[in-house]
């Protein structure tokens, strides 16, 4: 069904004249009753009784007048979205992220992108970042939030954010707390709280005490940094937590990052990653574009990655 017919059908039913509508319409009035006899012939039905001083709806026209209005309806809500979608005064962002970086990355970002952009509706998917790096190959999400190191992907294009220090944690009593370093060898004793073993950067801290030649004395091997966090506050042991995990903690006292000889570069990298060829929405450019203000780097370009 043609939808410049069904247009002109309706602006005749609401008019009760060929000539009005056409004026509405800005066409000739020959042009809007060879629509309505398009639309007539399509349905085998005859929608206006033409009557000396106007038309007149017939049955089959009151009852195609409805669905007419809806169809109409729902053609200028579709443009709506397409254009608020595009100059990101709504619509939808999609974003994947890691665990860590959803719970402490991720809401200083949306806050910073919701302020200047409200009526956007923000989905969020989490998981590990090869699960996150799957949802964006599917198109699930649009953009995601990841650490490396990441299996490299042909469609996966990669952007590195920030460098991110992993801080050696421990209570404000523990004898450490004061001190202006601390070696591996002091701390090769101390009783060891891990987070999730299974996460990025617990694995980048094994390594590195592997590459020294020390081995973790664990005592503990919790399922979050939640939990971690709060095992040190109550003095059960020491962990190492990647910086934005423990910033407000550290701002209150409730523990003390402790540097750690050597560690300089015991570092996480925060990246984002997106399908190569990737068409972007006006709103998907407006979050790239806060992120970008955010880590000082630019994260899209006119030209496709």
């Amino acid at each position: 069904m043609d939808i410049q017919a069904l247009e002109a059908f309706w602006w005749i039913a609401k008019t009760g004249s060929f000539n009005r509508a056409a004026e509405r319409l800005f066409l000739t009035q020959p042009s809007v009753t060879a629509r309505i006899q398009a639309l007539e012939k399509e349905l085998g039905q005859t929608l206006f009784e033409r009557k000396p001083r106007g038309v007149r709806l017939t049955d089959a026209g009151r009852i195609l007048l409805p669905h007419a209005e809806r169809v109409l309806q729902d053609i200028k809500r579709a443009r709506q979205a397409i254009e608020d979608l595009e100059t990101a005064t709504g619509g939808t962002l999609m974003v994947g992220s890691a665990l860590t970086t959803s719970a402490y990355l991720l809401p200083p970002i949306l806050t910073r992108f919701k302020g200047s952009h409200p009526a956007v509706e923000v989905l969020v998917r989490t998981g590990r970042s090869h699960q996150v790096q799957q949802l964006v190959l599917d198109d699930t999400v649009q953009v995601g939030l990841v650490h490396a190191p990441l299996l490299s992907h042909a469609e996966i294009a990669v952007v590195p954010l920030s460098d991110e220090p992993i801080l050696l944690v421990v209570h404000p009593a523990h004898p450490f707390a004061e001190r202006a370093e601390v070696s591996l060898e002091e701390l090769a004793g101390e009783s060891m709280i891990t987070t999730d073993r299974a996460s990025g950067y617990w694995a980048l801290v094994e390594q590195w005490w592997a590459s020294s030649g020390f081995v973790l004395h664990i005592t503990m091997e919790l399922d979050s940094i939640e939990a971690a966090k709060r095992m040190v506050m109550f003095g059960l042991g020491l962990t190492m937590l990647p910086q934005s995990t423990v910033e407000g903690e550290l701002k209150l006292k409730q523990l003390v990052a402790v540097p750690l000889a050597s560690s300089e570069n015991l570092k996480r990298q925060n990246i984002l990653i997106h399908r190569r060829g990737k068409i972007w929405s006006g709103t998907a450019r407006a979050f790239l574009e806060t992120m970008g203000k955010m880590f000082k780097v630019k994260l899209w370009a006119d030209e496709t990655a």
